[in-house]
């Protein structure tokens, strides 16, 4: 009875361990040293550096696309464990903070604008403003943008803490800080909920959606009558949460992240664990109402978010969650087909799926299987953008990751690139989970030091393999499913098998059944066949010590008096079971012979093929 759990239990642990296994149909093998790949992502980094405006912006390109370049260089810093960038950076910062308080764009503010008709607008606007009026926009033309404003401030706040535990340069973290309380102003705290209201909408907030709290929701747009609360918006909340809390040790920015990380469990996960755009807050307007994703953006914060956390907790449900999330996201084909590329298409999507599993790798936040699946999944992405995105010597990189390549340059195209080329430098041959997270660079080179809880590093080989390790999980996987079926099939055929002396009918527990020495006829006609009970007519032999088997008619009793004879000899001769022997079964009473063929019945039980025996007749005697 315990086998058939204990097997049940082999197979649905199979199948979520083989799933973390790279399919053949990916190119995850590296060919390329490890200072081949900083050269390429320091010559694309170059390229997109110099495309940059005297304001430290892309022309015609999106506000947050450049606070996403930011955070590249660096992670390239980072990735490289030097500080080429920090100068730079600083006066940049610098420069966007004067211009936009809390970074803020009070146009279109969205790092992920899904609509090209959204991205032209800004376009338009963004050259209107610096280049023809050199100032803000004023009514009647900034009205209608106004309702397309969005939480952009927080790739600036994400680049800001990330420099600052690059650099331990404390402006940077004062920047992240004023980023942090600007969106905080969007993010909906449990005062807001309990009032049914925050400032800046005009409806009534929604205080639970299925029975979950909408405590830690952060809004999509300033517009005060858009109800949408986004999983970008709060996804860029948690991870500037976490990272706060793990710069500062601030409880508050710890509460803070966990508020929202739960909202976004509770609220915009979907059956299969991947994170949904947004979730309506208005009760008249769509309430709880939750729009679909087929975009990576949400996922990928949420990854890089619970990957920060379970850094600073060590919170195992915390890993366990981030772990569902990872092998729900890595294999979706909602964002890439079968050879697990993802189509970027002109979004940064990309960017941020990337820049989550590269926190992952990098810290070590999983077991070591699924963390040399998200390595294997990096390396995919590497190779398309080396490979497929780029003309060779441009350093420019196309939108689409499985080509054609273009050597036309786009801000937004070149920055989500940058996110595979980076991440690809880390990467690792082989993973043990006793072995930590290592470092890109040769030995030579000291190791970098991301962040206080991240592991240190060692100097990976030259080439990323994983074919090896698909082909041998998934021959062990398969060997141990064959084995799991047969052990199943074997127990289910045992379970048909006649019941044994051995089971709970056994003979220590039921008396001996009686066996007549000698067997008479009731009738002096010949019995046909059609007149044996179904047992005999089945064959149903029941063998003892005497190697006979008795056959009963139904009512002997009767007609043994029809012939002459009388129940009290009968009921004389015979008292109980135990003292049966020697009495013929003609003058047994017709409940002694049901009762001990019942007996006998329940003993043992018929089996298919048996034959039947020899039945004597009247004549024969």
């Amino acid at each position: 009875m315990v086998l058939f759990p204990l097997l049940l239990g082999v197979l649905l642990t199979i199948g979520p361990v083989a799933s973390q296994v790279a399919p053949l149909s990916w190119n995850s093998t590296i060919s390329i040293s490890v200072e081949e790949r900083v050269r390429l992502a320091g010559a694309a980094l170059d390229v997109a550096i110099e495309k940059l405006s005297a304001d430290g912006l892309f022309d015609d390109e999106g506000y947050g696309i450049t606070g996403n370049l930011y955070s590249q260089m660096v992670e390239f810093d980072i990735a490289t464990n030097q500080t080429k960038y920090q100068n730079v950076l600083e006066q940049y910062f610098q420069l966007q903070e004067t211009k936009r308080a809390n970074f803020s764009d009070p146009y279109v503010s969205h790092p992920f604008i899904q609509s090209q008709h959204l991205a032209l607008i800004q376009v338009t606007i963004d050259q209107l403003r610096r280049r023809i009026m050199g100032c803000e926009i004023t009514a009647p033309y900034a009205s209608p943008i106004y309702s397309l404003q969005t939480l952009f401030s927080r790739t600036y706040g994400h680049a800001a803490i990330k420099a600052y535990a690059a650099y331990k340069n404390s402006v940077f973290l004062q920047y992240a800080v004023e980023s942090w309380w600007f969106g905080r102003s969007r993010t909906l705290s449990q005062s807001d909920v309990s009032a049914g209201k925050i400032a800046g909408k005009n409806f009534t907030i929604t205080k639970n959606c299925q029975s979950a709290t909408m405590v830690g929701g952060a809004f999509w747009v300033n517009d005060p009558a858009e109800p949408s609360v986004a999983g970008v918006a709060t996804g860029y909340f948690v991870a500037l949460s976490a990272l706060l809390a793990e710069a500062t040790s601030d409880p508050l920015y710890l509460q803070a992240a966990n508020e929202s990380a739960s909202f976004i469990h509770s609220h915009l996960f979907n059956i299969q664990s991947i994170v949904q755009d947004y979730i309506s807050a208005d009760p008249t307007n769509d309430g709880c109402g939750v729009q679909a994703s087929t975009d990576p953006s949400s996922s990928g914060l949420m990854i890089e978010g619970l990957s920060i956390l379970f850094s600073i907790t060590n919170d195992a449900s915390i890993q366990k969650l981030l772990s569902d999330l990872l092998v729900a996201v890595i294999p979706n084909t909602a964002w890439q087909g079968n050879n697990g590329i993802v189509a970027v298409q002109g979004i940064d999507g990309g960017l941020t799926l990337l820049r989550g599993l590269n926190t992952v790798y990098t810290r070590n936040s999983t077991d070591a299987t699924l963390r040399q699946y998200v390595g294997e999944y990096i390396a995919v992405q590497f190779n398309a953008v080396t490979n497929l995105a780029t003309a060779g010597g441009t350093n420019i990189y196309g939108s689409s990751w499985t080509g054609p390549p273009s050597a036309i340059f786009s801000g937004t195209n070149q920055t989500v690139a940058l996110a595979a080329l980076i991440g690809g430098i880390g990467l690792e041959t082989t993973v043990s989970s006793a072995s930590p997270a290592t470092s890109p660079f040769p030995s030579s080179s000291p190791p970098p030091s991301p962040s206080p809880s991240s592991p240190s590093p060692t100097p990976p080989p030259s080439h990323f393999k994983s074919n090896n390790l698909a082909a041998i999980l998934g021959g062990t996987f398969g060997g141990l499913a064959i084995l799991v079926l047969g052990m199943m099939t074997l127990w289910f055929l045992r379970r048909q098998r006649p019941r044994s002396n051995e089971d709970p009918f056994s003979p220590s527990v039921i008396p001996e059944p009686f066996v007549a020495s000698v067997i008479s006829p009731f009738t002096s006609e010949a019995t046909s066949h059609s007149s044996l009970p179904p047992g005999a007519r089945h064959g149903e032999k029941h063998g003892d010590h005497h190697g006979n088997l008795l056959w009963r008619p139904s009512q002997p009793t009767q007609r043994f008096a029809s012939e002459g004879g009388g129940s009290s000899a009968v009921n004389s001769q015979v008292t109980g079971h135990g003292n049966v022997d020697g009495v013929p079964a003609s003058v047994l009473p017709t409940e002694q012979l049901v009762q001990i063929l019942n007996e006998r019945l329940q003993n043992r039980r018929w089996t298919e093929g048996e034959t039947p025996p020899d039945y004597f007749s009247a004549r024969s005697i």
